[in-house]
């Protein structure tokens, strides 16, 4: 009896990440998608701490394994693409008009985002089937380009304070801009997400960075040589950076005055995130593991 409860307790976890999931894909449809980063947020806690405690307890099973990829398939898979889908279709001006009513071209340009939940639910297929176990990720990992999309709603209404579920008027931004002193980087970046095929090209280039077979770092860690997981630790590292980022606007002094950037890292983050990986599949990664 024991150790069917051990065996139960990583596998409640999983569910509890999947619920997770589906409170956040609800309150993305009650315009509250601050709140579904919350809920993502602690999924990603519990997605970690399934894993560990499995480990920890010796409980590991094929059970487990399957529930994890099924519960990520909603907290990091559809989740994250019905957010892109709900931004395509604020920025078409179609959010407060009844679905029945959208023209063709709202559905054809809203759906570019389904392929994020596709390609999500195809690499966490092909990760149950891979036996490799390498020392990174081969493509981007679901949890991470979860991440990415997560940095929206974080930047639109916690950095620059924005209903961001209707399109901002060029006669307002310009109203905004002049009220909150914006910088003309500012201005762009609101622009720039008030735009249809940000929102596109942002699916396909998260849905191309999960399919595709290009190490990407990841934590897992071998013990805590600096030789072996230099690569690693330059995450931590890169994480740390990120954090004196967002400290940046509290920062009393002139040469700190970087004005709105605090909800900015965590896309900031995302790209440091990339641009490590490359360089770690050109320089780092064992060849015969490069696909």
């Amino acid at each position: 009896m024991l150790k069917a409860i051990l065996r139960f307790i990583p596998n409640f976890l999983t569910l509890c990440n999947a619920a997770c999931g589906v409170a956040g894909i609800v309150l993305i449809g009650n315009e509250n998608m601050i709140g579904a980063v919350y809920c993502v947020s602690i999924a990603l806690f519990l997605d970690f701490l399934d894993g560990f405690v499995a480990r920890l307890l010796g409980v590991q099973s094929e059970l487990g394994v399957q529930l994890d990829s099924l519960a990520d398939g909603i907290t990091f898979g559809a989740l994250p693409g019905l957010i892109l889908f709900q931004m395509i279709v604020i920025c078409e001006g179609a959010y407060f008009v009844d679905s029945t009513q959208w023209p063709l071209d709202v559905w054809i340009n809203a759906s570019i985002a389904l392929i994020v939940p596709m390609a999500a639910v195809y690499r966490l297929g092909v990760f149950n089937l891979d036996q490799s176990h390498p020392p990174h990720f081969l493509g981007l990992p679901t949890p991470a380009m979860t991440l990415a999309v997560l940095g929206i709603p974080l930047v639109l209404e916690l950095n620059y304070h924005l209903n961001f579920y209707h399109v901002i008027p060029d006669f307002l931004l310009e109203v905004l801009r002049d009220e909150r002193r914006w910088s003309a980087t500012d201005v762009s970046i609101v622009k720039m997400m008030n735009q249809s095929w940000f929102y596109q090209a942002l699916s396909v280039f998260l849905a191309l960075a999960m399919v595709t077979r290009v190490p990407m770092l990841s934590l897992k860690f071998k013990g805590l040589s600096w030789t072996v997981n230099k690569w690693r630790y330059s995450i931590l590292i890169w994480v740390l950076i990120c954090y004196f980022i967002f400290l940046v606007p509290y920062i009393d002094l002139p040469l700190f005055n970087w004005g709105l950037i605090d909800y900015l890292v965590l896309p900031i983050f995302m790209i440091g995130y990339f641009v490590l990986s490359w360089i770690y599949a050109i320089f780092g990664a064992p060849n015969s593991q490069i696909e």
